[in-house]
């Protein structure tokens, strides 16, 4: 087996001190009309963030197998399902199989990762009789972190309030590396 040697290359998606610049928020989102008003309102069902791409649209991918399950459970995977219950076709592709196409579809992923690391956001609907689904990623930048304060130079002084006594505590630091996300 050949070995192949990876080169360096700058990140665009981090700054020099190596701390992520962009993140990516994710949302699975239901909207279908209420019933009898016929209004149209939109339920989250789920959001999530992330500094990676492959990260989210794993977490995608999950949330699409959860809602088809909850559709309608694979036949599959199902204890409840016995084999004589099986049918071999659907007879048109329904709701929890195009949960379940995109999320096994190696090219439909590949497609999906390629658009979220260029920084275009990534959707997908997937309509349902009366209910749609939209599985959605966006790009968000991070501001990148202020200088993280530094800590005070170590004088030689003792800081345990008895006199003749030395304190065996290390120093506190300050939380200065930490980012929120939005």
């Amino acid at each position: 087996m050949e070995k192949h040697a990876r080169t360096a290359t700058g990140n665009p998606e981090r700054s020099s001190a190596g701390i992520p610049v962009r993140a990516y928020w994710c949302e699975v989102l239901a909207e279908g009309e209420v019933y009898g008003t016929r209004e149209t309102v939109p339920y989250v069902l789920g959001t999530f963030q992330t500094i990676s791409p492959k990260l989210a649209l794993r977490w995608l991918q999950g949330e699409a197998e959860r809602i088809a399950d909850r559709l309608d459970p694979d036949p599959e995977r199902s204890a409840w399902v016995k084999p004589w219950m099986r049918v071999d076709t659907v007879p048109k592709p329904d709701c929890p199989t195009e949960f379940r196409f995109w999320s096994l579809d190696p090219e439909e992923q590949q497609a999906a990762r390629d658009q979220l690391k260029e920084g275009a956001p990534f959707s997908t609907v997937i309509p349902d009789k009366g209910c749609r689904f939209t599985l959605t990623v966006w790009p968000v930048s991070v501001p990148a972190p202020e200088s993280s304060p530094t800590l005070p130079a170590d004088d030689g002084q003792s800081t345990c309030p008895r006199p003749g006594h030395t304190s065996h505590r290390k120093a506190r630091r300050t939380a200065g590396w930490l980012i929120p996300f939005l």
